[in-house]
């Protein structure tokens, strides 16, 4: 098996429009918005004084891309040249990584199981989706 060491640019910057705009549908009233903001047990008040929408918006897209890049990276240094290998290498980061960073938190910052369910959720829905098409476009 050879490793190719090479990111396609447009995969990842698709995988991060593609975040952005899961994140507006999963966190959206429609899906598990209102779930959501009853889980952090916030007022609309504190929520509104804390929100800097710029600011999240333009962090949480160079998050995205900066998990995208990372991903194929991984799939590079692995091999995984299909979206069934970036699906698997997808999930064994979500497991290994993510899932294991928001239990930690959940435990320690007293955060909700719901809050669990749906952030981490969100992120492995996206890192499946990252998988998919970074494995489809080596």
């Amino acid at each position: 098996m050879e490793v190719v060491h090479s990111v396609n640019y447009w995969a990842v910057f698709l995988c991060g429009i593609i975040a952005m705009g899961l994140g507006a549908l999963w966190y959206s009233p429609m899906l598990l918005g209102k779930m959501w903001l009853a889980s952090l047990d916030k007022s609309d008040e504190e929520i509104k004084k804390d929100f800097n929408p710029l600011k999240a918006y333009a962090v949480s897209t160079i998050a995205q891309l900066v998990m995208a890049y990372i991903l194929a990276r991984i799939m590079s240094f692995t091999g995984a040249t299909t979206p069934e290998e970036g699906i698997r290498v997808a999930f064994m980061v979500w497991l290994g990584f993510v899932a294991t960073t928001m239990t930690i938190n959940m435990l320690f910052e007293g955060k909700t199981f719901k809050q669990f369910i749906v952030d981490g959720g969100y992120h492995f829905i996206v890192l499946m989706v990252y998988g998919f098409i970074l494995g489809l476009w080596q």
